[in-house]
């Protein structure tokens, strides 16, 4: 009996670490997408200014 019991707590906490573990990595990948939706983008390309100079005169 004591011996069921003690195989039902391995499997339990088995099964705890394993959701920690999926939950870490949940929490990983949210991190990582809100930091790339923070971050700005630069594009370079044909602006809607004809001459660089136009920009300071």
């Amino acid at each position: 009996m004591a011996e069921d019991l003690h195989d039902e707590l391995d499997a339990f906490a088995r099964d705890v670490e394993r959701a920690i573990l999926e939950f870490d990595d949940a929490i990983d990948r949210h991190s990582q997408v809100r930091q790339r939706a923070h971050t700005p983008v630069f594009r370079s390309g044909p602006g809607e200014v004809e001459d660089v100079q136009d920009l300071f005169f």
